[in-house]
């Protein structure tokens, strides 16, 4: 069950435990019963470890490789015949 931010006018954020099927866009405030409105909030970044920080971000972005750059292939080059039977 997730966890959403719920922002009421007279009391503030609020954090509430909701099941997915129920309605996460409103909720009513559990201190005095008003309704309130979901927070969006992006996960932070800035607490993650930094290699893996980087790692997502550089990630966003696609890498550009060219003909000669690409890993060399560990594929077997096939036999001209590899069976007696199929010359």
């Amino acid at each position: 069950m997730p966890r959403y931010t719920f922002l009421c006018k007279s009391c503030g954020e609020y954090d509430a435990w909701k099941s997915m099927s129920s309605d996460v866009a409103n909720d009513v405030c559990p201190e005095c019963n008003k309704e309130t409105k979901r927070v969006y909030n992006g996960f932070q970044l800035s607490k993650m470890n930094s290699k893996l920080k980087s790692h997502i971000e550089q990630g966003m972005t696609p890498k550009v490789v060219t003909k000669n750059n690409l890993p060399q292939s560990n594929m077997k080059q096939q036999n001209r015949n590899p069976r007696p039977w199929m010359m």
